[in-house]
Parts: structure tokens; C-alpha cells; sequence
């Protein structure tokens, strides 16, 4: 799913919208240092090609279904997961006195934002699944037309 050199380049970060066939909306972005920037284009893309419609794209290994403009909702959430990624960070770097002297001791402040930091990288895939797995019964709902 990306184009990078050195760092610098074009890759797709998120996923959001799942259908029944597998595909799901991520968006492309300008990023440097592997840190998103500014999105390009959000795609609905799948990984087996579940459409006639859906073109291979090699760079990314996966199928497109359709490019369109910028998921403003999925962006936002991107920048934000970024911010909150580096501010545990932030906190260890700029306030790591404070932090040592409230957690007690420079170790202990360093394990808690070490622990918050894997949280927060963490967070993508339980809420993917969530979101999966809400859409998996709503299409089951659907299907036996349960849903008026």
C-alpha cells in the first residue's frame, strides 16, 4: 500500500465503510518520515477482486473499486490518531519532570507513557474490528429483513 523513498512519498492509511464484499474505503496520503500530511484521494479498495470493475493496483497489492475525493471524516480521525500517538511522547520529552515526579520516579513515568503509546497504536485494530463486527450484523439484520 505504498510509494515510499526514504521516507518521503505516497501511502494509504485507514480503513472505513466495510461492505459485504470485503472492500472498504482508505485514503492515500503525502507523508514524510512515515507521518501522514496531506490526504490525496480516498479509494474503496478490496484485496480479492470481489467487482469486474475492480483494477489491480501492483504498488499496493490490492483491487480498486473506486477513487474519489478526500474522507473528510477519515482524515480527521487519521490526524488525530497521529496527535494522540505523539503525545505521550511529547509529555515523556517536555514534561518529563512533572511527569517523573507524579508518577514517582523517571522508570515508572517512562513505563506509563510507554504503555499509554501502545494503547494508543493499538487502538486502530480493536476499533476495526468493532466496526466489522457491527457491520456484519447489521448485514445479517438486512438480509432476513428484520431492519424496516
Amino acid at each position: 500500500m505504498e510509494f515510499l523513498v526514504h521516507g518521503i512519498g505516497r501511502t494509504a492509511y485507514g480503513e472505513r465503510d466495510y461492505w459485504p464484499d470485503g472492500s472498504f474505503i482508505t485514503t492515500e496520503w503525502f507523508v514524510v518520515a512515515w507521518i501522514p500530511f496531506i490526504p490525496i484521494c480516498s479509494k474503496r479498495i478490496s484485496y480479492t477482486q470481489s467487482s469486474d470493475y475492480a483494477v489491480y493496483d501492483p504498488g499496493g497489492d490490492y483491487y480498486v473499486i473506486k477513487t474519489m475525493g478526500v474522507d473528510r471524516k477519515q482524515s480527521l480521525f487519521i490526524y488525530l490518531w497521529c496527535a494522540a500517538a505523539l503525545l505521550p511522547l511529547i509529555l515523556l520529552n517536555s514534561l518529563g519532570d512533572v511527569v517523573a515526579q507524579l508518577a514517582g520516579n523517571q522508570q515508572r513515568a517512562t513505563g506509563l507513557c510507554l504503555a499509554a503509546l501502545a494503547v494508543i497504536l493499538a487502538f486502530p485494530y480493536f476499533i476495526r474490528r468493532w466496526a466489522k463486527r457491527g457491520r456484519v450484523k447489521r448485514w445479517k439484520r438486512q438480509s432476513l429483513r428484520l431492519d424496516g
